[in-house]
């Protein structure tokens, strides 16, 4: 199966791609990579498809994204690195937007390709993508879980064309840590100083950053990180936090929390456009 971005890198830059069809129509695998572990197991890789597929979390947050692109005139196609069951990329390509996913759990590559996103089973590393060669990078929900954020930033910077840009969601606080983010395998929750830092140390400025989901700080402080202060470390599930707010209340929080994070000072996430620094 071919995708007009991957055709393109072949006809611009002479990108010679190893990638293999699977068994699902738009699943690709790259043959140079070698699967490493992936953070997340099948188990939650299936759950986070349940859970995304209809949550109004997620979709709240697919809204500001995109919303996000429009209001930088975005019209090329983003590279959905990290993206799991396509829940984001699926999305984007609903809303008229043209996206490639890059996954490195098998069943998040065919999860996704089964919501219509030509997703491959690699790390972005592996690509071997052409320097300076794409327009936009997604990272949605991706680096808090990256040990070596600092690889895959620069991976991402090379990539990246000298006037693409970066778009990332990340959960903001650390005082809203709690043993949720352990048992998902989060290595730090953000600040819009924290992130800034971490972007310019690798290449980026930010021109964009905005706190998400106002409603859900004092949730999850109540019940997620002052219980984990004080020894309590059983944590109400995401199933069962989001789950509460659903049908016609859902979609009605959904539209409040799109508005607010234009204005709100604090949020349980962060998103954050960057572009690479002139040098």
């Amino acid at each position: 199966m071919s995708h007009p971005e991957l055709e393109r890198l072949g006809r611009e830059y002479g990108w010679e791609s190893k990638l293999k069809e699977l068994a699902v129509e738009g699943a690709l695998s790259n043959q140079n990579w070698t699967a490493p572990k992936s953070t997340y197991s099948e188990y939650q890789t299936t759950l986070l498809n349940d859970v995304g597929s209809s949550g109004w979390w997620h979709e709240t947050r697919n809204r500001i994204i995109v919303r996000t692109l429009h209001s930088f005139g975005f019209v090329d196609c983003l590279w959905d690195v990290g993206s799991g069951p396509g829940i984001v990329g699926s999305f984007l390509i609903r809303s008229g937007f043209s996206c490639i996913g890059v996954e490195p759990s098998r069943s998040g590559v065919l999860l996704s390709a089964e919501n219509g996103l030509t997703t491959i089973e690699s790390d972005l590393e592996s690509l071997k993508l052409p320097s300076e060669s794409i327009q936009c990078v997604g990272l949605f929900d991706v680096i808090e879980h990256v040990e070596n954020r600092t690889f895959l930033l620069t991976e991402v910077f090379r990539c990246l064309h000298k006037d693409g840009k970066l778009v990332i969601t990340v959960p903001a606080f650390k005082w809203l840590w709690s043993v949720a983010d352990n048992d998902v395998g989060h290595h730090l929750r953000y600040s819009r100083g924290t992130l800034k830092r971490e972007l310019r140390k690798n290449g980026f400025d930010v021109q964009s950053s905005k706190y998400m989901f106002f409603s859900l700080v004092f949730p999850i402080l109540l019940l997620r990180a002052i219980p984990f202060r004080i020894g309590i470390r059983q944590p109400v599930k995401d199933t069962v936090l989001l789950r509460q707010v659903s049908g016609r209340f859902g979609k009605i929080l959904g539209r409040i929390e799109s508005e607010i994070s234009r204005i709100t000072p604090i949020g349980s996430s962060l998103l954050v456009v960057a572009t690479k620094r002139s040098e």
